[in-house]
């Protein structure tokens, strides 16, 4: 049938199949490109994703350290507060146990050296005895007799004694309580005859004898000093107050 076809007929056909074939190519040109733009949106829409969650990750991240940072900031100050709360117990403990050692030094016995010897006295019989010598060292001497008596009575077992007894005397004696000098030392030597203060003790009696005006009592006495302690400074003293004493009578 197409064999009859005129010949405008048959161009007129071969045209329209052209046409028709060249809009099915078009079409499936079509196709391809609205698939490829899916394709690309999509992938585009993947790496958006992609990208947002990246940044999500990286704000989570940035929060986690900031986080850490404050917490950190946070650990830091405390540690420097446990620190200083430390040191600051460590003084109150320190002045604690300052206290307390020296509360307990009132009450324990301590060890001294006394004529050379080694003694156990008692914290506040130590204390009382320095605080007599103390005032003899200022110059307050009558004090200095009062606080000798009353240490000299109170401690009368103790190894200061010997010494309170004789500072005793010596205020007397600075103060002319020449009685008192003189009672106080016959005391120390009647008491303590073996006592490093004896000689001493003896040669004050003498002072005190003379100042008083019982000039050959003063005499008597230092001849005993020559006699009880030959060949020594203080037998060589009483020896050249006698020669003082030569001059001076009896009142």
């Amino acid at each position: 049938m197409i064999l009859s076809l005129t010949p405008l007929a048959r161009r007129t056909a071969a045209a329209f199949l052209t046409l028709t074939l060249a809009g099915s190519a078009f079409a499936f040109a079509d196709d391809d490109a609205r698939r490829a733009i899916l394709e690309l949106r999509e992938t585009v829409k993947q790496m958006q994703s992609d990208i947002d969650s990246v940044r999500s990750g990286q704000l989570q991240l940035a929060n986690e350290i900031t986080s850490l940072r404050e917490q950190n900031r946070q650990l830091t100050g405390r540690v420097e507060e446990l620190t200083n709360q430390l040191a600051v117990e460590k003084r109150n403990s320190r002045t604690l146990y300052e206290s307390v050692d020296k509360r307990l030094g009132v009450f324990e016995p301590q060890m001294v050296v006394i004529d050379g010897q080694s003694v156990q006295v008692q914290a506040d019989e130590k204390n009382a005895y320095e605080a007599a010598v103390q005032l003899l060292q200022e110059g307050k001497f009558l004090d200095a007799e009062k606080a000798f008596k009353e240490f000299s009575t109170r401690w009368d077992k103790s190894p200061y004694r010997p010494d309170a007894i004789f500072w005793w005397g010596t205020s007397a004696f600075a103060v002319e309580h020449y009685k008192t000098a003189i009672s106080t030392q016959n005391q120390l030597l009647r008491e303590y005859p073996k006592s490093s203060r004896a000689p001493d003790a003896m040669m004050l009696v003498a002072s005190s004898q003379a100042a008083s005006g019982s000039i050959t009592a003063a005499r008597n006495t230092l001849n005993k000093i020559i006699r009880t302690y030959p060949n020594t400074e203080v037998a060589k003293e009483a020896g050249q107050r006698l020669k003082d004493l030569g001059q001076k009578k009896q009142r």
